[in-house]
């Protein structure tokens, strides 16, 4: 087994994702084979997940952008659009999430 978690992630959806992952009958977590480093974005759409439904992934706990790497052994989620306010700074949203084009952006 340890040879196994090597070569793998483990995937969440938070908030409204969450019921994407029951609808497709995921467990909680996916756990997904993964030979070489990828980016959420190229994960998202691996998985059908819309990339106007995520606005950041948490990587091992951390927030990141969308772009970021995602190795091998990572524990990735991934965070739709409406997290509350106070959080989005606290977490590190808005630092991670300027290149996002589906960013809140005040017009």
């Amino acid at each position: 087994m340890p040879e196994q978690a090597g070569r793998t992630i483990e995937v969440r959806g938070f908030l409204h994702l969450y019921k994407v992952f029951k609808e497709k009958n995921w467990p909680t977590p996916l756990i997904i084979d993964l030979e070489e480093s990828t980016t959420g974005t190229l994960l998202a759409e691996k998985l059908a997940i819309p990339l106007d439904e995520v606005e950041i992934v948490f990587v091992n706990g951390f927030a990141q952008s969308l772009d970021y790497p995602i190795h091998p052994g990572d524990r990735v989620a991934f965070v739709p659009p409406g997290c509350p306010g106070p959080y989005r700074m606290a977490l590190g949203f808005y630092s991670k999430n300027q290149k996002n084009k589906f960013n809140f952006v005040r017009k």
